[in-house]
């Protein structure tokens, strides 16, 4: 049984945004869109090993959570966890094509690709022992002992193994079925009950990622930033205010709310707060009036009055923020 679905992946849609708001000779703009790129992989790698699971099913108690945030002494995130009455199994999902070698000395994984380039990561195998060592920390800290088992799924069958890790079991999504059978259900260490209220306990636990502001996330001065409302239907940065509605210069699309997403990515961006010469500033508009009409017609909190007020944005106002970016191809945009 899955109780929890993959999140909304908010790291991914702050990259977007910070990645479009940059401009192309900005000097962070490459590792941006490589960081968006490689975030975007594992959203679908996980959503390939969601899949499996979605398609087959056990004939004993378990459930499956994807995408969770805990704490042990650190913080830790499990891309998939399998939790049955006789052992947990996480399961590290990496969505990386070409050549890969799982060196030791030191720890890392090295990629080839086709063209002979060479990109060296941080060893998936000691990304698993580090979430299992937490993840034993979590327990033990309430009580609980049951084995706990790890896998890594290559969720691309591109990539081919030239040097498999030592010790960590490692396979493609469609051999996750046969692995789980293939454990041991000999004891159990869990009644029905507690595998429940360990499940909830877990979901009780999970908090989202938030990585915002991004600027201060990647050390990016937000004067770096292209200001100016975003046209929904070109996309291209610079909507003009005129008369309650904006208008888009370059395809001269008309819509009395674009302002309400400039507004969002500003809180994604750039502060916690934002002030009247902030939204001024950011929109680029004049009237210090017109910046009041905006924020309070978006039913922000205000902490103060006057020309000293603030506006905060809810965690609820940016949850509801949906992916609207163009997709982001594997080369830059220029």
């Amino acid at each position: 049984m899955i109780n929890k679905s993959g999140s909304i992946n908010y790291n991914y849609i702050g990259l977007q945004a910070l990645y479009e708001r940059l401009g192309n000779d900005h000097p962070m703009k490459a590792l941006i869109h490589s960081k968006v790129m490689s975030v975007k992989a594992g959203i679908n790698g996980e959503a390939i090993i969601e899949g499996i699971f979605n398609k087959y099913a056990f004939p004993f108690e378990y459930n499956i959570m994807f995408d969770l945030n805990l704490s042990a002494d650190g913080k830790f995130q499990i891309d998939a966890l399998f939790i049955s009455r006789h052992y947990i199994l996480m399961l590290e999902s990496k969505n990386i094509i070409g050549e890969l070698s799982f060196e030791r000395e030191p720890f890392c994984l090295r990629r080839k690709l086709e063209s002979g380039h060479v990109d060296i990561f941080e060893s998936p195998e000691v990304q698993l022992e580090r979430n299992l060592n937490m993840l034993h920390r979590w327990l033990e800290n309430r009580g609980i002992q049951i084995p706990l088992v790890g896998a890594i799924v290559l969720s691309s069958t591109k990539s081919e193994i030239i040097k498999p890790p030592e010790n960590a079991c490692i396979m493609y999504p469609s051999s996750i079925p046969n692995f789980i059978w293939n454990q041991s259900r000999k004891a159990a260490f869990l009644s029905t009950n507690q595998l429940e209220e360990l499940s909830k306990s877990i979901l009780k636990a999970h908090k989202d990622y938030y990585p915002y502001p991004m600027c201060k996330a990647w050390g990016i001065d937000s004067n770096d930033l292209i200001k100016g409302v975003r046209c929904k239907v070109c996309n291209k940065i610079g909507m003009r205010r005129v008369i309650r509605t904006w208008k888009c210069p370059h395809c001269l699309n008309q819509h009395k709310d674009a302002h309400i997403l400039a507004i969002k990515e500003w809180f994604m961006l750039v502060g916690e707060e934002m002030t009247n010469s902030d939204c001024r500033s950011f929109l680029k508009i004049e009237k210090s009036q017109t910046a009041t009409r905006l924020l309070q017609s978006m039913k922000l909190k205000t902490i103060g009055e006057g020309k000293g007020a603030k506006y905060k944005m809810s965690r609820k106002m940016l949850n509801g923020h949906k992916i609207i970016y163009p997709v982001i191809k594997n080369s830059m945009r220029s």
